[in-house]
């Protein structure tokens, strides 16, 4: 059924991008720290190329649908810290599970390319993403890398008006300078890490466009104004044994006028093959999910989750598939070193 009020619903559109998340909401990022942060770009040996799709409130009329596709592959890193086979280096384990720093070669300073396609669809919404990246890995020692990267790039809004019922035609949200904006973007991140964890911190949509909607406008000219997003995020690798691994991690992500978001996740990896976890975004849902390196060139990893607010009561939950392929692997690496 199409009975939407435009008006109503660009509102709706307006307060939820006034007072929350812009972006779109992706459950398996642990899986893609590159999506938030830039830094992350080129940290493996290979191409990394990741496809996503993500249907959310599923059974919701006008609920979110996202895909993203990104790919990011190092210059400069043939002969990156860890090695493969006979040439990897011995791993002598500390009484927690932790590698020891002398057991690990310095890795090569290396820097890192890559680029992000998204689209994401809400009710009468749609909002194309692409952005370009580039990342510069510094080791600091024979543990410890640091990274930084940039990324910019475009962001397009469009409301297709076509599928309202429209009862006001002079509704100023039906204008064209609403219909179709385009605005551009800037990301900027810095990730820490090493093999047994990484810190990451980043912000995203840092810049002003000039038609954004200021406090001296008024409500007959309304834009879509980007808020800057803060993205914080660290992760723990445990191995209790040779066969498994447990990664705890964390990510708070806020915007300037939303309460911070808190996600805790908790992933148990079998032989570096099969995985299982969960997560918990507080005041949200909770989310299983599973996946498998099926080879040193394809992983798929699966997602469910299950709101807990009230949108529970008229949804089916929401689902996200995740598609990895290994390119130009080299090294037949099949569970990454550095992103786990």
């Amino acid at each position: 059924m199409k009975k939407i009020l435009i008006s109503a619903l660009v509102y709706f559109v307006m307060l939820v991008t006034a007072e929350a998340q812009q972006r779109p909401q992706y459950t398996q990022y642990v899986l893609n720290n590159y999506l938030t942060n830039p830094a992350v770009g080129g940290i493996e040996s290979y191409a990394d190329l990741r496809l996503g799709y993500r249907t959310q409130w599923a059974g919701l009329e006008g609920a979110p649908k996202s895909f993203y596709a990104t790919v990011h592959t190092s210059l400069g890193n043939s002969n990156n810290s860890v090695g493969s086979g006979s040439n990897r280096p011995k791993e002598t384990k500390s009484r927690y599970g932790f590698s020891k720093k002398s057991s690990y070669k310095k890795s090569r300073p290396h820097h890192g390319i890559g680029a992000v396609a998204q689209v994401d669809e809400a009710g009468l919404l749609k909002t194309s993403t692409f952005n370009a990246s580039y990342a510069y890995h510094q080791p600091l020692n024979r543990y410890l890398t640091l990274a930084s990267g940039i990324a910019s790039g475009i962001t397009q809004f469009r409301v297709n008006t076509q599928d309202a019922v429209i009862f006001d035609p002079s509704d100023p949200y039906l204008n064209s300078s609403f219909e179709n904006a385009t605005k551009v973007d800037l990301t900027i991140g810095f990730w820490l890490y090493s093999t047994d964890f990484y810190i990451g911190a980043s912000g995203a949509q840092l810049l002003r466009n000039g038609n954004d909607f200021e406090s001296a406008g008024t409500d007959r000219n309304p834009h879509m104004r980007q808020q800057p997003h803060f993205y914080a995020t660290a992760g723990l690798r445990l191995q209790p044994s040779n066969a498994i691994t447990v990664v705890p991690s964390v990510m708070v992500k806020a915007t300037d006028s939303a309460k911070p978001a808190i996600d805790f996740n908790a992933r148990m990896m079998y032989a570096q093959r099969i995985w299982a976890g969960a997560s918990y975004r507080h005041q949200d849902a909770m989310a299983v999910m599973a996946g498998i390196n099926i080879n040193h060139v394809f992983d798929v990893a699966y997602s469910y989750d299950m709101s807990t607010s009230e949108l529970n009561k008229v949804s089916a939950g929401s689902h996200e598939v995740v598609l990895g392929i290994k390119l130009n692997n080299h090294r037949k690496v099949i569970c990454p070193t550095w992103i786990w």
